[in-house]
């Protein structure tokens, strides 16, 4: 994982981390630091609007890991 200035951790813990760019564009790290997704949310105007969006994408994957099992 490449941090870029400007980038923005919005969500971490054990298993995932989400990095903002500062734009519209978020990406999503496993435990091992290796790209599994990215997602963009246009209209995002600052960290907090990030950090709400980051941890959205967060409840919807594990709800679908929960559903997987």
């Amino acid at each position: 994982m490449d941090l870029q200035a400007g980038d923005v951790c919005v969500f971490a813990n054990d298993d995932f981390k989400i990095i903002w760019n500062g734009s519209a564009t978020f990406n999503v790290y496993n435990q091992f630091d290796t790209e599994i997704d990215v997602f963009t949310v246009n209209g995002v105007d600052n960290s907090s609007d990030a950090i709400w969006h980051g941890r959205e994408y967060i409840d919807n994957l594990y709800k679908e890991m929960a559903h997987n099992v």
